[in-house]
């Protein structure tokens, strides 16, 4: 049981789907005529983090459960799936990208006036077109635009706050990827609680990462570090990290911080104090930037612990990602968080440097064999067939198709 856990509420994990759901969606689709055509606006990053991994693992699980009533498109432009599928075999958009730029992965236009039969628009983010499909499908990933404004540029404020009114206006469902974020939408945004649906995320790993990651792991004895994953912007609450360690730096004694991710907004919420610098210098600090999936995976699982100081997340990528490979996570006590890591992570309050520090040697005292195993245990039942599933469900409720 992890610190301070008796007094919360339980997290349970998400239920794995029934097999037969996808035969029956698959059914239901196949008798209504129906095609889903999923946005691949996403998938067209160079480096895929947060919203196009979610975006990946849901074209990879319709990929492999409803291959016969999808299609992708970009724009108004249906896009060869060999095209798609190319590019979640490299984890990068930036082929694809070049591919649908000079128009060699076009394979059409998309249908107008009903002439393919029930369409349904399925954005894994916000929503490029609204009201060209009969039903339309998009996933929120989290309101920090409207719960937390000063952490954001006020460009971007006014640009997703819009987005996501438009887009709530115009979905018949909206799946968001936790209960917090969809009580967000419910309570900030007066959304219609039957048409809203939370989904959370999956986690899903190359067979090969494991060879990679083990022939990338240094001599025997290397010394222990905590791993900081995520792109840097105020919410993410680094400069909690930075506090940690000015007011307890017998942490950098014993293992080295690495803070892996790109730079984002606001810089200079997030700037690193003078009194930390000579520790770059010196090796106990360190800044790797972006990593690709193959390395992320290697540093999660070699990790000591990840260390998550978040305020407020819509999901919690990196925590299900820690605790999938069997590394422990000390995360705060915020937002979605705690539905992620249930009771096998370590929680504190995100403003209170003191309480994360105890957080620390709480897990560390715990860590071993045992943790990893329950780690890897809660991670299993996060897969993005999961995801899809509750989708797919609440779809065909929402469509009253009955499956003959």
């Amino acid at each position: 049981m992890a610190r301070n856990q008796a007094a919360r509420p339980d997290r349970p994990a998400p239920r794995p789907p029934r097999q037969n759901l996808f035969n029956r969606a698959a059914a239901a689709f196949r008798q209504s005529g129906a095609t889903i055509y999923f946005d691949l606006s996403p998938l067209r990053e160079a480096n895929w983090t947060g919203i196009p991994i979610v975006a990946a693992g849901l074209a990879r699980a319709l990929l492999d459960t409803m291959p016969r009533h999808l299609k992708f498109f970009s724009g108004y432009d249906i896009i060869d799936p060999g095209a798609v599928a190319d590019a979640l075999r490299r984890n990068t958009g930036l082929f694809l990208d070049r591919d649908i730029e000079q128009a060699y992965a076009h394979a059409g236009k998309l249908p107008v006036f009903g002439e393919a039969g029930h369409t349904i628009g399925f954005f894994p983010s916000v929503k490029p077109l609204r009201g060209a499909f009969d039903t339309e499908i998009s996933v929120f990933h989290d309101l920090s635009t409207l719960t937390l404004p000063l952490m954001h540029i006020r460009g971007n404020v006014v640009h997703h706050t819009e987005a996501m009114l438009a887009d709530l206006a115009s979905n018949d469902l909206t799946v968001t990827v936790s209960e917090a974020t969809r009580g967000d939408l419910l309570a900030y945004l007066g959304a219609d609680p039957a048409r809203v649906v939370a989904a959370p995320n999956g986690v899903a790993w190359p067979a090969w990462y494991e060879a990679a990651a083990r022939n990338l792991g240094g001599p025997v004895g290397a010394e222990p570090y905590f791993l900081i994953l995520g792109t840097r912007e105020p919410r993410k609450n680094i400069t909690k990290v930075f506090e940690l360690l000015e007011r307890f730096p017998e942490h950098l004694d014993t293992h080295r911080f690495v803070f892996a991710g790109k730079m984002g907004w606001l810089e200079e919420q997030h700037a690193l104090p003078r009194a930390l610098e000579p520790f770059v210098d010196n090796g106990r600090i360190l800044f790797p930037g972006f990593i690709d999936e193959p390395a992320k995976y290697a540093l999660l699982r070699h990790a000591e612990a990840t260390l998550y100081p978040s305020i407020y997340e819509g999901f919690g990528l990196p925590v299900i990602e820690s605790l999938s490979v069997g590394t422990p996570c000390v995360a705060s006590w915020s937002s979605a968080i705690p539905e992620v890591g249930g009771d096998v992570c370590e929680y504190f309050d995100p403003l209170d440097a003191a309480d994360f520090h105890g957080a620390i040697g709480a897990l560390l005292a715990r860590r071993g064999p045992a943790l990893d195993a329950a780690c890897r245990e809660r991670a299993q039942a996060f897969t993005w067939r999961a995801t899809l599933g509750v989708i797919l469900e609440r779809l065909l409720l929402l469509e009253n198709w009955a499956v003959e």
